[in-house]
């Protein structure tokens, strides 16, 4: 056994590397070898490079939904309903978990934005700004010189001569840009449902004064949002001392449907439930998830279509080299021994195409994230593209796809096994 296992030994080593040192040999052996190692290492490659890539994209969202929304919401169990003010829920909530480690009210519902003869829809969100500034991380993206503590202040309008004072809201850039209004201008705030009043029934028209903008990045964001305070969104939507719900920020937000599992205990006795933000964006993750599983599945067809070709390369091997196979058995080689060969090609094989698609994948990763590549970049961003590599991901399409290879040197060993000595000696002879 051990002879054969250094017969086996050099032969791979004929095979595999000393083909490339014979020229006459070079383009038939070699190329055999070179063809399936390229393909193998092309599936890793594109693997690997689009599980970080879109890895680092589902990162990004995900940092700036938590950046822009609460972890945890606290609402009714009734759709919309009204939560009367209620400071000793707060307090209660924030004892029910150490994970909890702040709370605001809040106010929401949709508002028509109207400046002149130009309007939008958008979502009115009244928050308290003291508050607020612990469940929410929109300071960085508010523009220069101001705080969220303007909301609790009244401004005149700068396009208005001899104006009033008026509540002050923030807008997001785009919608600012979309009204073609600025920093300290003037806006009537539109409600969608109309009020019941002296003239009849029509909507209620709140004015109010620009004090900033908000530029998240985020473009669903910055499309239809506008803040203001939890009392100025109280009195244009004709709630007293009421809030929409309670909004919560967590150590971990990522188990953040374990923590609502937890509130939800006591909460659902009070005709109150958590509402966790994978549950706010559940549609959006899902699209993602099932992008994520779509460009697995076409990565796993490029390394299947690899592997077939480890599995013809090895059959014309095998009718090329039939005359040493049959050479090699009646030497007393075993058909194990054959088998075994075979197996260990397209193990070596898988191997090394594994460790080239790694490397040429590493190489490819490092210049997406460090540089900004023209073809790339420009329907993304001006910054380069973000990276996340997975190490566990990595291993299982590394060992996944020598396996895979492995697999695919099955049918060949089991053909060199069925060789038949006497006919291919005869014939050759």
């Amino acid at each position: 056994m051990a002879a054969n296992s250094k017969a086996i030994r050099f032969l791979l080593h004929r095979y595999l590397i000393s083909s490339w040192a014979s020229k006459s040999r070079r383009s038939a052996s070699a190329i055999g070898v070179l063809l399936p190692v390229l393909g193998v290492a092309i599936g890793v490659f594109a693997f690997t490079v689009v599980l970080s890539v879109m890895g680092g994209f589902v990162t990004n969202i995900k940092s700036h939904l938590l950046n822009m929304q609460a972890h945890i919401e606290v609402v009714s169990t009734e759709r919309a309903k009204q939560i009367p003010e209620n400071t000793e829920l707060m307090d209660q909530i924030l004892s029910l978990s150490d994970e909890v480690i702040a709370i605001s009210p809040y106010q929401s519902g949709d508002v028509i934005l109207q400046s002149g003869s130009r309007g939008a829809m958008a979502r009115l969100e009244g928050i308290d700004p003291t508050q607020a500034e612990g469940t929410l991380n929109l300071q960085k993206y508010i523009s220069d010189d101001i705080t969220l503590n303007i909301l609790n202040r009244k401004l005149p309008a700068e396009n208005i001569t001899k104006s009033d004072l008026f509540p002050t809201v923030i807008l997001t850039f785009d919608l600012m840009n979309q009204l073609g209004l600025h920093v300290g201008d003037s806006l009537t705030l539109v409600s969608t449902v109309p009020d019941d009043g002296i003239g009849g029934f029509a909507p209620t028209q709140f004015p109010v004064v620009i004090a900033g903008y908000i530029n998240s990045g985020n473009f669903s964001f910055n499309q239809k949002r506008v803040f203001t305070s939890l009392k100025t969104a109280n009195l244009f939507f004709q709630n007293e001392k009421s809030w929409l719900g309670l909004q919560l920020k967590l150590k971990k937000p990522l188990e953040a449907d374990r923590i609502a599992k937890v509130l939800d205990k006591t909460l659902l006795p009070q005709g109150l439930r958590s509402k966790p933000w994978t549950e706010s964006n559940s549609a959006l993750l899902k699209v993602l998830t099932l992008e994520r599983f779509g460009m697995s599945f076409v990565m796993l067809m490029i390394i299947l279509v690899s592997c077939f070709s480890i599995s013809i390369s090895l059959l014309l091997t095998i009718r090329r080299k039939s005359n040493e196979m049959a050479i090699l058995r009646s030497l007393g080689f075993e058909q194990s021994d054959l088998s075994k060969l075979f197996l260990w090609q397209g193990f070596l094989i898988g191997f090394a195409g594994v460790l080239l698609g790694l490397l040429i994948g590493g190489v490819a990763l490092y210049f997406i994230h460090n540089y900004q590549i023209p073809f790339i970049t420009t329907s993304y961003s001006s910054k380069p593209l973000p990276v996340l590599i997975d190490i566990y991901e990595i291993i299982f399409i590394s060992l996944g796809s020598i396996l895979l290879a492995m697999l695919a040197a099955v049918w060949p060993a089991i053909e060199v096994r069925n060789l038949d000595v006497i006919e291919v000696l005869s014939v050759r002879n």
